[in-house]
């Protein structure tokens, strides 16, 4: 990527609320959410963490604070004393406005940095001498740029102008998006139908709502397309361009539809299936007649490594809609139906329903909010495996440290960047348990 060549900024008077700048701050790596992180060693802020939004690691800032706690700060950038030299050019026109790609502004190299640390420092802080000896890796996108096959934009029609976009940083704003960076190449090129299909339907009222785009191949050719689920505000929803497409997750497919949970990096959860795929192949060696229970299924994608590794699976999904999808793709796989059962099961008042077989292997992918009414039910089953893919690490650390406290051992952890120029990772862990 191209270095920006951004000099200094020039000093900026204080706003209301804010002290004095604050010299020489030292920008160490990003936070989670985007911001910069600083720990100063003298002066003011020493020993104290600093956050500094739109700041890239290796950056010399004075900052003026806006906010200070007994062990952290906040406070924004009055003047850049010296750019980092992995601060680079974003290669979006929005991104200091749309809030989807903080971390834009630095090098891979500096984000892989970051994403290493903050995965490091929460399973230290989390799990401590637990980790003495886990084994823990990072795998990087394969793509910084046009990786996004799925994306989800709000919308408003007012007045006969169309608004399609993201929301702004730390703003309910809809910022009305052009063309991103970050979306496959063919949901770049059907914005502007998108927004026809919007500005016709709606013609001469006001209207908000929601729009879904799922980029693949076409279910009965090799030819690119979008399948899209537009839903207004009390309204009823309604599609748009075809209604599934064939999704490639790495050697694996799935024909989904833009309304079933789709990851936006087709590649990297390539990458999360060959991991899962060899995970299972060794829990599996002389357990061959076993059976892995999975939790938080949807339609089936983890589930195609569960069966390529041998596998007989039992699946439980929250979203009833999601069976569809899970047969077809069972269907596509040549997997009989005895190898591979789905049950609809609420996932979040309690335990699987009905009850499962005595598993071998279990295997979750909750939502963000983790798993913690069911983790107890794995601690308690007679699986000797977990593997766990977890979207939200603060979760997915805490549902771990319950099953490490009930007698499994952590052996492994893989990072994943699934969102590049973003702090978001997605975490598999594997455990085992003692004895």
């Amino acid at each position: 990527m191209k270095k920006s060549g951004r000099g200094p900024r020039p000093k900026t008077k204080p706003g209301a609320g804010e002290t004095e700048a604050v010299s020489g701050v030292h920008i160490l790596r990003w936070a989670h959410g985007g911001d910069g992180v600083a720990v100063p060693e003298t002066g003011p802020l020493a020993g104290t963490i600093v956050f500094v939004p739109e700041s890239v690691p290796g950056d010399v800032v004075d900052v003026r604070l806006q906010e200070r706690k007994e062990r952290w700060a906040r406070g924004r950038i009055a003047r850049v004393v010296t750019p980092s030299p992995e601060r680079v050019a974003p290669p979006c026109e929005l991104q200091g406005r749309c809030g989807g790609c903080p971390w834009m502004a630095g090098t891979p190299a500096a984000q892989a940095r970051s994403r290493e640390a903050i995965l490091r420092g929460e399973l230290g802080k989390r799990l401590g001498a637990a980790l003495a000896d886990t084994h823990v890796a990072l795998r990087e996108s394969p793509r910084q740029l046009g990786y996004r096959l799925r994306v989800r934009m709000g919308f408003e029609v007012a007045g006969g102008r169309v608004t399609l976009g993201f929301r702004g940083k730390k703003s309910h704003a809809l910022v009305d998006v052009g063309h991103c960076a970050i979306a496959d190449p063919a949901i770049d090129a059907a914005l502007p139908a998108v927004r026809e299909v919007l500005a016709a339907r709606f013609a001469g009222g006001a209207r908000a709502g929601r729009v879904t785009l799922l980029a693949g191949d076409a279910v009965t050719s090799s030819a690119r397309a979008v399948a899209g689920w537009i839903e207004p505000e009390g309204g009823e929803g309604f599609g748009f361009g075809p209604s599934e497409v064939r999704v490639a997750f790495g050697r694996f497919s799935q024909v989904l539809s833009p309304r079933a949970f789709a990851q936006a990096n087709a590649e990297v959860t390539g990458q999360i299936l060959d991991v899962v795929e060899a995970w299972a192949r060794e829990a599996r060696v002389g357990h061959e007649e076993a059976m892995a229970v999975e939790l938080f299924a949807g339609g089936g994608t983890l589930t195609m490594a569960l069966w390529a590794a041998g596998w007989r699976v039992t699946a439980y999904e929250v979203d009833g809609t999601a069976r569809a999808a899970f047969e077809t793709t069972r269907e596509a796989q040549g997997v009989p139906v005895e190898r591979g059962s789905w049950h609809a099961a609420d996932l979040f008042i309690g335990p699987p329903w009905p009850v499962p077989e005595r598993p071998h292997l279990v295997v979750l992918d909750p939502p963000r909010e983790g798993a913690k009414d069911v983790i107890g039910w794995v601690a308690a089953s007679a699986a000797a495996e977990v593997l766990y893919v977890s979207c939200d690490l603060a979760t997915g650390l805490r549902d771990v440290a319950t099953l490490v406290q009930a007698g499994f051992r952590l052996d492994d952890v893989v990072g994943f960047d699934m969102f590049p120029h973003s702090g978001h990772q997605e975490v598999i862990f594997r455990l085992r348990r003692v004895g």
